[in-house]
């Protein structure tokens, strides 16, 4: 006789047998002790079965009468042998040998998830501190303030009690080592995660997958998006909306990247909806001006002029910014839209835009977004001339911060005006 606990597919198999998922914490707990030699021959109690997963609903003495009832149901399939018990309501083990046993992932991820399933006793006040940190480093996130986010978050916190505030607090760093350019210490948190096998664990980690994605967006695109559409599968297969939300946004924006504006629309405008539902006001900011993205390369490959759409979407973006107070950190709505304002020949609304972006990068200071609001204004200055900046000069800023921002087609697209526009002032 074979027992599998496999917790990434959610389900308990005894040979050919599945059991109802709600067993798979029970049998989780009891392949543990049976696999640990200091507790292999002990019994696991109704009490202890009764802080686990959706067993913690249930007072031990309805835990005792449904294993007592399942072990009835055991007998009939001839897997009697299968459990072993200290009065039927009271105390179980498994009886097979422990060589029998199967983890999938691996024992360790599943006594993880165990762990992140267990209630704790409450007797500890130091979780309080662990606590006002993390609340802190989200709202210094939200506020644009990444590097003090990172600094509330320097020590770990204490998981013994809770062990899902560590998966909060592994994306709250993540989402800052990106906003901060810290690849490294992304990557290690990507590492840790990618794996984990507990739900809290698991939305954790496709949402740093999507930041690492997201990160890699200028690298092989195509290669990039079918690794996320095998995990988008997965996240929809297991309801996990929230970290689909992410993934289907960054599966939007390299479908951009890779030339598909129309399918990119299509993640884009799912992003939206998932992103509303589940909160996440800082990713649907984006996820309205990625939208805004692709309605106007949509109408570019068409021949057909920018609409008002586009810019009904950049407003929506402005304005879950403006209430929520989040993306305030970054000028890349206001500088696209002066561009798009430029492309219509509209300079009351481009130099509007532009002035709205200058003031963000003047309290931001992000390397890539002065990159992208000095080549727009070197080529609003140059359409429509004013006297008021030096379209060459902004353009050498702009390459030089594209070159630190590692941002290959910017920096191809700044170099061409940039001889362009030297070439015509050599004529003159």
């Amino acid at each position: 006789m074979r027992l599998v606990v496999d917790v990434e597919a959610g389900r308990v198999l005894v040979d050919s047998v599945e059991f109802p998922k709600q067993w798979l914490d029970f049998y989780a707990i009891l392949a543990l002790s049976r696999t640990d030699e200091a507790t292999s021959a002990s019994f696991v109690s109704a009490d202890t079965v009764s802080r686990i997963g959706p067993w913690q609903h249930k007072a031990p003495a309805s835990v005792g009468k449904e294993v007592a009832r399942h072990l009835v149901r055991l007998d009939e399939q001839s897997l009697g042998k299968l459990l072993g018990s200290r009065g039927k309501t009271r105390t179980w083990r498994l009886t097979i040998p422990a060589k029998s046993i199967r983890f999938v992932p691996g024992r360790e991820e599943v006594a993880r998830w165990v762990e992140s399933r267990s209630l704790r006793a409450r007797d500890e006040h130091a979780w309080v501190g662990d606590l006002r940190r993390l609340v802190e480093a989200t709202l210094s996130l939200y506020e644009g303030d990444a590097e003090r986010a990172l600094s509330h978050l320097e020590q770990p916190v204490d998981a013994s009690m809770e062990p899902a505030v560590e998966a909060w607090a592994a994306l709250t760093r993540g989402r800052a080592a990106y906003r901060c350019g810290e690849d490294e210490l992304l990557s290690a948190l990507h590492e840790a995660w990618l794996r984990r096998a507990d739900g809290a664990g698991r939305t954790v980690g496709a949402k740093l997958k999507a930041l690492v994605s997201l990160r890699n967006r200028f690298e092989k695109p195509d290669s990039v998006l079918r690794s996320l559409s095998r995990l988008a599968a997965e996240l929809e297969l297991r309801g996990d909306t929230a970290a689909l939300g992410s993934v289907v946004n960054v599966m939007g924006m390299l479908s951009r990247r890779a030339g598909d504006p129309e399918s990119a629309m299509t993640y884009h405008l799912r992003a939206v909806v998932l992103l509303g539902i589940t909160g996440d006001y800082p990713s649907l900011e984006g996820a309205l001006m990625n939208l805004a993205n692709c309605r106007r390369e949509s109408l570019q490959i068409a021949n057909q002029p920018i609409d008002e759409a586009v810019f009904t979407l950049v407003e929506l973006s402005r304005l879950v910014c403006r209430r929520l107070g989040v993306g305030i950190d970054s000028a890349q709505t206001e500088v696209a839209a002066a561009q798009w304002a430029l492309e219509a020949e509209d300079e009351q609304r481009a130099r509007y835009y532009l002035r709205e972006a200058e003031v963000i990068v003047k309290r931001a200071g992000d390397t890539f977004d002065l990159g992208c609001f000095h080549f727009a204004r070197a080529r609003i200055e140059h359409a429509f001339p004013d006297g008021t900046s030096d379209p060459i000069k902004d353009l050498r800023i702009a390459e030089k911060r594209f070159e630190e921002a590692g941002d290959r087609m910017a920096l191809a697209e700044t170099r061409r005006l940039l001889k362009a526009y030297l070439a015509e002032k050599k004529k003159r």
